[in-house]
């Protein structure tokens, strides 16, 4: 695995230069997970920097009642947990792998440690807090949207535009995969919805030609349209 060709990959490292990163990339250790896997319960420890390198992780918040609060979904390319481990505090929430997931991880010592010693290393990783900070802004505005379609729209518009793949459609118009495997009832725990509101709106949604769904994700059929639908009602 030539590690730091796929830390390149990350924006919290894509400007960095090779002197500096590599003294890092050696510490980095690959784990792979399943489908349904655990990479780390809620309560425990931070003791390290996880970076997906392919696959999904859902960050799950398990309530009172026994139900859950799908928090975040992640994939190729991001970071996950990694607040907690800046901040040195136990984790927040759990994380699953949403499907066989591949992951570069390094302890939260050898991090610190290098980055002291490289002002880049520790330039990049305040930018990278600023930008999760301006990310946790944007989704709780996302979840004080009172109309329920908007929501729903906003978020496949995220997916679209982090985990999304664009395809040719038979009718000549450029429609977007988005290979999520996320049930009903994780789409309506991520924007806070009951279960049967969500499937309303997608099915809806389906005969309406907007979007089609299936076990493996969805298809946005008209990007304008559902864009359009994202930004009317804000």
């Amino acid at each position: 695995m030539e590690k730091l060709k796929i830390l390149r990959e990350f924006s919290l490292f894509e400007n960095i230069p090779t002197a500096a990163l590599e003294p890092l990339a050696s510490y980095f250790i690959p784990r792979r997970f399943e489908r349904g896997e655990r990479l780390w319960r809620e309560g425990n420890e931070a003791l390290s920097f996880v970076f997906v390198v392919e696959g999904q992780v859902k960050i799950v918040k398990y309530r009172n009642d026994g139900g859950e609060t799908i928090l975040g979904v992640f994939g190729a390319d991001e970071v996950v947990g990694h607040l907690a481990v800046y901040r040195q505090i136990p984790y927040p929430a759990s994380a699953y792998a949403l499907e066989d997931t591949l992951t570069l991880q390094i302890h939260r010592s050898h991090f610190f440690g290098t980055i002291r010693d490289h002002s880049a290393l520790m330039e990049a990783l305040l930018q990278d807090m600023m930008q999760r900070n301006q990310e946790l802004v944007g989704r709780l505005h996302d979840l004080s949207v009172s109309d329920t379609e908007q929501r729903l729209a906003l978020l496949f518009m995220k997916f679209a535009e982090s985990v999304g793949r664009r395809v040719a459609q038979e009718s000549g118009e450029m429609g977007v995969v988005v290979e999520l495997p996320l049930s009903r009832a994780e789409i309506a725990c991520l924007i806070n919805v009951r279960v049967e509101t969500a499937i309303r709106f997608m099915s809806k949604w389906g005969k309406e030609g907007l979007v089609r769904t299936d076990g493996g994700g969805f298809t946005i059929l008209d990007y304008e349209r559902l864009s359009a639908l994202a930004r009317a009602m804000g």
